[in-house]
């Protein structure tokens, strides 16, 4: 029943062992004793180089700048108006929190400084600017950023920096002085960890890799002559931390679903440790830590994954069963793992993944206008509803309704950085800087120079992933090289294009996945063709999930909506209820797409559930197929006996189907 005043939950059925650590929680963690390798310098160079925040932006009259101003517009870019949280975040000197780790402002901060500079938005960068300034101005005598407690947190911090980081980016008045209280966080840091971990819990333990980062950059772009103490930390933070090398091998990483509280198979820890080694290869050259990068990847997926990219784990790893749950914080933080192991890796197939979580996991558990996400996702959601019991291992009963924070309220502060990261990501450089790469394949705009003091910009108007064609609009001040990447999933690596209206041409991905152009100087248009088909993959049980490009399909569930409460503005609490059968079997035979939509480039709500901008038809047939905990049971083997006529559906993309069927049995 709606409150008659707004409320403000801290999140529905929030335990203790999310909101308390201890010490005695450290000892989860079984660390063996490895010897020590001297970090040296330099880094190691990245395959392909990040760009700075405001180099790369969503294409004006894009689908993809409607989505971004949607969440700017929505739950994450209004939190600060309503939310105590965020509202009076200790991080501004309120007395708001929603743990002792004092994270919620700093996730905040991490995806709205972002979105801000993308857009442009006054409001918003209005209000990043006095959160920046506040934090700054309120730095400790000795050194230490945020919210202070005792003891100190180390973890609630490092979203914090990562935020800074991208502000000094992308205001550069500011960067001297951000470099300047990085460095004087960075002496205590270094103080605290040579004082047997001081500021190091369970969380911090786990997340070692997303400080080490900024403690990275800074080596990168302002050592000031602490290269050694930055060294020494990077070497402190890994072997002081969770040996996530040790946990992603043979026997001992689960491969099975955990069905009991474990930080080191906590979903969200695994999507940030994803990166850990491929961050720690930059100090430690060690190309084993490369090789145990795509050992996990290849782990995750094979028994954890889920057909929309995300990993499996409704709070802890939960197997490959597709009515078990996948958070929203899972989602964006292998979005960010997926792009950085990309950059230091740049295997092709890691570009493919972020793009599968931006287009099919990040919306699928988004409402449309951006006011109501989810905590915990199922590809076969037949109701988003307070289930009790459920098939959550160790999380609550309102995890998958939508809403301002349903059961743990990270995921409120922490999805904002899905997007305008993606977006960040989009467009690479080669380590010298002369070839640009269009990495994440969207409509984006990249205005920056490249070496030798090259100014180009680059407009890419597309309607891509529901649409094949992409046309760059190109100015450049001298001639430069630009790849566009071929996706794995186009089995023979070829694309098609025409520059400046001539004859098209067939390129071939080099190895490294690109097809790369000689532009010249002046104005250009390149259109590409990437080409799309249908394919299948087996899942669970062997039943089948349908792709074509980058979007998952699924049979759509019509459904009502009960709204369950009401607080500001536009933000509230609802249950999606089935009102269509969901009990089908697919014929994998004369699946037939509909659509290649060039409106897609402007329309306001691609994802939206009413009208699908793509869609695959398919016959299915009714089969029996039982309810467990209040969710789908496992998919029926295949072949199933179908109980009715077969009939003509329309699958429709994952993100457009808030009820849905994403792996069904065959017929």
């Amino acid at each position: 029943m709606p409150h008659a005043e707004p409320s403000f939950p801290l999140g529905h059925n929030a335990p203790t062992h999310m909101l308390i650590f201890t010490r005695a929680t450290i000892a989860q963690w079984t660390l063996t004793p490895v010897p020590v390798p001297a970090a040296s310098l330099p880094l190691e160079a990245f395959k392909f180089n990040e760009l700075p925040l405001g180099a790369v932006k969503p294409s004006e009259n894009s689908w993809l700048k409607n989505q971004l101003a949607a969440q700017a517009n929505g739950l994450h870019g209004n939190l600060q108006n309503f939310w105590p949280n965020v509202q009076t975040s200790t991080w501004i000197g309120g007395s708001s929190d929603y743990s002792n780790l004092h994270e919620s402002g700093s996730y905040w901060l991490n995806g709205v400084v972002p979105t801000a500079f993308q857009l442009n938005d006054q409001r918003l960068l209005g209000d990043v600017g006095k959160w920046v300034n506040y934090i700054i101005s309120h730095q400790g005598s000795d050194g230490w950023l945020g919210p202070d407690s005792n003891p100190r947190v180390l973890w609630g911090t490092y979203p914090a920096l990562l935020a800074l980081r991208q502000y000094a980016q992308a205001n550069v008045t500011a960067a001297p002085t951000i470099y300047n209280s990085l460095e004087k966080f960075f002496i205590l840091m270094n103080s605290m960890l040579n004082n047997g971990g001081a500021g190091l819990e369970e969380w911090g333990i786990s997340r070692w890799q997303d400080g080490s980062i900024v403690i990275q950059w800074m080596l990168d772009v302002h050592p000031n002559g602490h290269d050694s103490m930055y060294l020494n930390m990077l070497n402190l933070l890994r072997y002081g931390g969770a040996s996530w090398k040790q946990y992603f091998t043979s026997g001992v990483f689960p491969t099975t679903a955990l069905n009991h509280v474990d930080i080191k198979g906590h979903g969200v820890n695994v999507a940030q440790a994803i990166k850990s080694e491929a961050v720690a290869y930059r100090f430690s050259h060690d190309a084993t830590d490369l090789a145990s990068t795509r050992d996990r990847i290849a782990m995750i997926e094979q028994f954890h994954g889920r057909s929309s990219g995300v990993i499996g784990a409704d709070e802890h790893l939960a197997g490959l069963m597709p009515s078990r749950g996948s958070e929203l914080c899972t989602v964006v933080e292998s979005m960010y793992s997926y792009e950085y192991v990309y950059s230091v890796l740049g295997d092709n197939q890691y570009a493919d993944m972020v793009e599968k979580l931006a287009f099919n996991a990040l919306p699928g558990t988004l409402s449309q206008d951006a006011w109501e996400h989810q905590y915990l996702q199922q590809s076969n959601q037949i109701q988003a509803a307070h289930i009790d019991p459920n098939p959550f291992a160790t999380d609550g009963p309102d995890s998958n309704t939508f809403g301002l924070a349903p059961n743990y309220p990270c995921c409120a502060v922490n999805h904002g950085q899905g997007w305008p990261k993606f977006i960040s990501h989009s467009y690479m450089t080669s380590p010298d800087s002369k070839t640009l790469y269009h990495v994440l394949l969207s409509p984006t705009t990249f205005s920056s120079t490249l070496a030798n003091n090259n100014a180009v910009t680059i407009n890419a108007q597309t309607g891509y992933p529901f649409s094949s064609t992409i046309t760059y609009q190109i100015s450049a001040q001298q001639a430069f090289s630009f790849g566009i990447r071929v996706p794995t999933w186009i089995s023979n690596r070829q694309i098609s294009y025409s520059v400046d209206g001539g004859a098209s041409q067939t390129g071939t991905a080099s190895s490294a996945g690109y097809v790369v152009l000689n532009v010249g100087f002046g104005s250009h248009t390149v259109t590409a063709n990437i080409p799309m088909s249908i394919r299948t993959e087996t899942r669970y049980n062997n039943a089948v999930t349908v792709y074509r490009g980058p979007l998952t399909y699924s049979l759509d569930i019509a459904f009502s909506t009960t709204v369950l409460n009401t607080y500001a503005l536009n933000s509230k609490d609802l249950q999606y209820s089935p009102t269509s059968a969901w009990q089908y079997a697919i014929s994998t035979t004369n699946l037939t797409f509909n659509g290649d939509s060039t409106s897609a480039s402007t329309t306001q709500s691609p994802f939206s559930q009413d009208n699908p901008l793509v869609t695959i038809s398919a016959n299915v047939c009714p089969i029996s197929w039982s309810v467990t905990q209040n969710s789908a049971a496992a998919p029926p083997n295949s072949p199933a006996t179908c109980t009715g006529n077969h009939i003509s559906v329309k699958l429709v993309p994952y993100g457009n189907a808030k009820l849905r069927m994403t792996e069904l049995p065959t017929f």
